[in-house]
């Protein structure tokens, strides 16, 4: 249902702020007050067992030096974590992650970032950069800066909390099209579980600073700054035994907050309703199952990035294991759009998904699957992958491809296996039409993806020696032209027995397209050395010529990579003297 409602209640704002706070109040109440016996109940005779403090993590460098025609960029990063535990019982985690990539600095979400949650038993505090999933139709894992909270133990309560910033202010520039607000916003969930039920709720608020961002010199980058509250309850019990019920409600209410110099003054709300419902029923090794999914037109939170929108659908749910060798699942069902009568057709559609996986004999296995489903992927052509140097580049990649119609297969089958040689073939197949969206921009291109690979390893296990070779062939059309692209990969790789490995490839791709035709080599070798268990040191070389490019038809690239594993104090050590 899709309606709009006047801005004429005493305060929205106000009312989910002491709804937050009245959530979070009983929480910690039914948590802290209830169970007081839990809280201490800690095994004195794990405390007494452990040092008082042990220590250990890892930490990581990787240092990328590339060479062009006519410059030379040098990216790194750091990166690692630190465990520190107090007799054993509570533990504080700490992660990290920082590169001097400037092309980093201007983003939304930042790559440079940290991470601390320590947690007792049960309990767990989040501090940094961290990500929660409320409901798919709330909070869907969506990154943010701040702090959190959550309780999951044995007990029947368990409580999510979260607070911070989920995107940073991007100011408009001549040099990105992804300019926006500091978006800040905080949520709870509460669920209670029993024997024979599972119920949960939650409730976010997030809102955009309008102030935080100044399109006076860019008016054309402007966007909307936008207020949300959204909540969910779902259920789920099991009414007699095998068979299962569950369901979700869901609304969300999207305010948009317009910009003045006088004062900012808010639109009229536009709130949305969403529900999902399914009933399983499993016997033996099989299960069959009925769902019921209906999404509203332009539905929409802030705590997710991408959703499915205008479409309601019943399906019918199978899986079975035939023969403890074949597993077949399948998804049947009708949909259609237009779900609130508000266009002049509706389209409908019979949604699909059926797939199967086997081991008939010992040595083939193989897998298949259609359907039709939309999921949304970040999605690279394999002239992006093949031209790709280092795990930079792409850093803050808004583009993502919604799935219309996926088709794949894959199968691999052992030749020999002996303990001198094992060698195997593979092959896959696949096949996507997709429409490209980007977070601000709703256009979209349709484009149909066709891709075939076949190859062979061979391992060598006496010399320790791999073999490998690859083909692929791929195929774009889309609107405006037809890519093919061929590729032959061959790489070899050896261990040594004093924790030396080698490893080289050699891929070289012939491209062809309505405009032009080329084709791109790329050499790639990798030498690393590993110390105690602790230490692991590796260089990498790359190099790429690209014809297409004529800006960096030649390039070079030379990594360094150094991984620590370290145990400051080790509880084991304890123990052993003992």
């Amino acid at each position: 249902m899709f309606i709009k409602v006047n801005n004429i209640l005493p305060s929205p704002q106000k009312e989910c702020n002491l709804l937050l706070f009245s959530n979070l109040l009983i929480s910690f109440f039914v948590i802290f007050v209830l169970n007081p016996a839990k809280i201490y109940s800690q095994s004195i005779e794990t405390i007494t067992n452990s040092r008082p403090i042990t220590i250990g993590g890892n930490i990581a460098f990787n240092d990328n030096l590339e060479f062009l025609s006519d410059s030379v960029s040098n990216y790194y990063c750091l990166s690692g974590g630190l465990s520190t535990k107090f007799f054993g019982v509570v533990d504080v985690p700490v992660s990290f992650a920082y590169t001097n990539n400037q092309l980093t600095k201007n983003m939304a979400l930042p790559f440079n970032r940290f991470s601390l949650s320590p947690n007792y038993k049960e309990y767990t505090l989040y501090a940094g950069y961290n990500s929660m999933t409320f409901s798919k139709f709330t909070m869907n894992g969506h990154d943010y800066f701040g702090g959190g909270f959550a309780y999951s133990g044995e007990g029947a309560v368990s409580v999510e909390a979260f607070f911070g910033r989920l995107r940073k202010a991007v100011l408009p520039d001549s040099s990105t099209t992804d300019a926006g607000y500091a978006r800040l916003g905080g949520g709870i969930k509460i669920g209670y579980k029993s024997d024979k039920y599972n119920i949960s709720a939650n409730v976010i608020k997030i809102k955009d600073r309008e102030n935080s961002v100044n399109f006076e010199d860019f008016p054309e980058q402007y966007v909307q700054p936008k207020e949300n509250i959204a909540s969910s309850i779902t259920l789920e019990t099991q009414l007699v035994e095998n068979l299962l019920v569950s369901g979700e409600y869901a609304i969300s209410s999207i305010q948009e907050i317009g910009q003045s110099t006088a004062e900012s003054q808010k639109s009229e709300n536009v709130v949305y309703q969403a529900f999902e419902a399914s009933l399983a029923y499993s016997f033996e090794n099989s299960s069959i199952g009925v769902s019921y999914d209906r999404l509203p037109p332009d539905y929409e939170t802030l705590g997710g990035y991408y959703f499915s929108e205008d479409e309601e659908q019943i399906s019918l749910n199978l899986f079975t294991t035939i023969a403890e060798k074949y597993q077949v699942s399948g998804d049947f069902g009708y949909r259609h759009d237009n779900v609130d009568n508000q266009q002049v057709t509706t389209n409908k559609s019979f949604a699909y998904s059926l797939n199967l996986s086997a081991n008939p004999i010992e040595r083939l296995s193989f897998s298949a699957g259609i359907n039709n489903d939309q999921s949304y992927v970040n999605l690279k052509d394999n002239l992006e992958q093949l031209t790709q140097m280092s795990d930079f580049e792409d850093l803050d990649t808004n583009e993502y491809s919604r799935l219309n119609l996926t088709t794949n297969f894959s199968a691999n089958y052992t030749m020999k296996e002996s303990e001198i040689l094992s060698n195997s073939f593979y092959s896959s197949f696949s096949y996507n039409t997709t429409s490209d969206k980007q977070r601000y921009d709703t256009t979209s291109a349709n484009s149909r993806i066709y891709n075939l690979n076949f190859g062979t390893n061979s391992v060598f296990k006496i010399p320790k020696i791999s073999v490998g070779f690859n083909v692929g062939l791929s195929q774009t059309d889309s609107y405006s032209q037809c890519y093919k692209m061929l590729t032959l990969t061959g790489s070899l790789s050896k261990n040594f027995e004093n924790g030396i490995s080698l490893s080289g490839a050699y891929t070289y791709a012939a491209t062809k397209s309505d405009s032009l035709q080329s084709s791109v080599t790329n050499i790639r070798t990798t030498a690393s050395y590993a110390l105690f268990k602790k230490h692991n040191l590796g260089l990498t070389f790359c190099y790429i010529h690209n014809p297409m490019s004529k800006e960096f038809e030649h390039r070079y690239t030379l990594s360094v990579n150094y991984n620590y594993g370290f145990s400051l104090i080790d509880n084991k050590k304890k123990i052993d003297n003992e």
